[in-house]
């Protein structure tokens, strides 16, 4: 039997921590994963993946993965954790809480979550029912991108961002302060169609990034004068 019948394509997606969820096809010969390459058939990531997904087969066998959940058995930050069922943690973690409630409250328990690898669905919603129904302190939850959030809702209000794959009949495009060939792998081929298609695209960074270099306009500003631009034009 060839590799081609031995290897059979799984279709799925990225588990790390970012909204890209970009599209997979894991490589399963023998019932073993070998390798992980982009679906190129995908609309929005088209095949391409980030580097933090180099070796990833390796990393999914690698012995140091967490598979159960791990118990602290000496000092905070002696390293010292032993493996434990799920039912072991699960009461460990009920006595904790339900003495932590007893002497001081339930409102002493503040949920600390955010995405992961848990996607939209899950990521943002899940345990809400649970601590609600536990009465506790019901927080933002996660500070990853608090003020960026605030400062979103505060000067545009509550609108989404604009849909990139339009990206491609913008007339004039402003990227400010991102290296976007860099962090932004799936945007940016819009913005180069775009700019194929007459887009002028507009880069405001104190350094000369990659993406910069591309632009039509480099707006090479000094560090911490953005809000002097952004209040300067009329």
């Amino acid at each position: 039997m060839n590799a081609e019948i031995d290897t059979r394509i799984v279709r799925g997606a990225c588990p790390h921590d970012c909204p890209d969820t970009c599209a997979f096809e894991y490589h399963v010969k023998n019932g073993k994963l070998v390798e992980v390459t982009g679906d190129k058939n995908h609309p929005m990531t088209q095949g391409r993946l980030c580097v933090k997904l180099k070796d990833f087969a390796s990393h999914h066998y690698n012995p140091d993965r967490i598979l159960t959940p791990m118990k602290r058995v000496g000092p905070k930050g002696s390293r010292q954790f032993e493996p434990i069922i799920w039912d072991e943690a699960l009461s460990t973690i009920r006595d904790k809480w339900s003495g932590v409630i007893a002497e001081y409250g339930s409102q002493a328990i503040m949920p600390h979550a955010y995405l992961g690898h848990q996607g939209v669905l899950n990521g943002l919603t899940a345990g809400d029912a649970f601590f609600n129904r536990l009465g506790s302190t019901i927080a933002e939850k996660t500070y990853c991108e608090s003020g960026s959030s605030t400062a979103w809702l505060m000067t545009v209000g509550p609108s989404g961002g604009l849909d990139i794959e339009s990206f491609v009949h913008a007339k004039y495009i402003i990227v400010w302060g991102m290296n976007m060939t860099s962090t932004n792998i799936h945007g940016w081929p819009f913005i180069v169609r775009a700019q194929e298609a007459g887009a002028k695209v507009v880069v405001i960074d104190p350094v000369r990034t990659r993406t910069a270099k591309a632009a039509d306009w480099h707006v090479q500003i000094k560090p911490g004068t953005d809000g002097a631009l952004a209040l300067g034009p009329k």
